[in-house]
């Protein structure tokens, strides 16, 4: 699989090898345990169900009890697996224990934590889980996963060279709402919230007499989302200042400009195909400069579909949003 990286797998070479896709985001795990992992099957957030692994031991007693881990996808995701395997009942290596640590929770230990070798697979921040793989018999022999990096890609950034860095991008989310502070001169802050009600800012805003007035913006995600900003930088205060913006949605919904849109040079950043995750630039007293960073549609347009089908709706206008990322573009005039 193009771009797929593999992740162990950690355990014993015993059973037959086993390999599972996923078609959305992970939102069960379903294992059998005792003293050690009998079997495990996962779970998207489609409904589409794996087979199961492990679990072929004609001895009914050896089937282990259930347990299900239900996640709330999209705003929890594995961020970690971890547990230990080892010698169990005459069999050379399997897994004895399982832990899976989400970015809100964690669900586990199962099994027997105190037998075997552990062993830790990270699921790092700029990737995402696409599958699990291993081997497995009369109990889950070996456990690994598939990642795959995120193709995220930035524009800018446009304005003046002062201010300090910021720079933030949602992960499996969306910017969900955008507070920004103006008065009819420029943009002196901004503050951002995603869909996980996760906070980014403020960014400006510095200078206590002269922060402006706050006006905030409501995106409807994940159906609706960011795909362009644009807006003018000028001197302001002899500073090279970001002096108004608006902001985008691929509903057509235009929101602003806020500030002062009638002197400077214009810019725009936009993408056809895809949707603003992210910002990045320079602030101090105002807001200096200003770029942003574009998830890609063959992941947006697969992450925003995934969240439609879960509450059964999709609205005409993702049926027009297909296709990979050719025309995405920054302009500036």
């Amino acid at each position: 699989m193009e771009g797929v990286t593999s992740l162990g797998a950690y355990g014993g070479k015993g059973g037959d090898p086993w390999s599972y896709i996923l078609n959305s985001g992970l939102k069960e795990i379903i294992i059998h345990v005792d003293k050690n992992i009998k079997s495990i099957s996962f779970k998207d957030s489609t409904g589409f169900t794996s087979g199961t692994f492990g679990g072929n031991s004609p001895d009914n007693s050896e089937r282990g009890k259930e347990r299900k881990i239900v996640l709330d996808w999209v705003s929890e995701y594995l961020i970690s697996i971890s547990g230990t395997h080892g010698e169990f009942n005459g069999v050379a290596d399997v897994i004895v224990s399982l832990s899976f640590q989400t970015n809100l929770k964690t669900y586990g230990p199962f099994g027997t934590t105190t037998i075997g070798k552990p062993f830790t697979i990270p699921i790092d921040k700029d990737n995402v889980l696409v599958g699990f793989f291993g081997r497995c018999g009369y109990y889950l022999d070996a456990l690994g996963a598939y990642v795959k990096p995120e193709p995220i890609i930035y524009f800018g950034e446009l304005g003046g060279s002062g201010g300090s860095p910021f720079s933030f991008t949602v992960r499996m989310s969306w910017i969900k709402q955008i507070t920004i502070c103006h008065d009819s001169s420029n943009i002196k802050s901004l503050f951002f919230k995603d869909g996980n009600d996760l906070e980014y800012g403020p960014f400006g805003g510095e200078d206590p007499n002269n922060r402006g007035v706050p006006t905030t913006i409501d995106i409807n995600g994940p159906s609706e989302f960011l795909t362009s900003i644009s807006g003018t930088y000028d001197i302001y205060y002899g500073m090279m200042v970001i002096t108004s913006l608006s902001f985008i949605t691929n509903l057509k919904k235009i929101h602003g400009p806020f500030g002062n849109s009638k002197t400077g040079p214009t810019f725009s950043h936009q993408t056809q195909d895809g949707a603003i995750v992210g910002f990045h630039g320079k602030s101090g007293h105002f807001i200096d400069s200003i770029g942003v960073y574009v998830k890609l549609s063959t992941t947006w347009f697969s992450f925003i579909i995934q969240i439609s089908l879960l509450n059964n709706h999709l609205s005409p206008s993702l049926l027009n949003f297909h296709g990979f990322l050719t025309n995405s573009s920054s302009t500036t005039s």
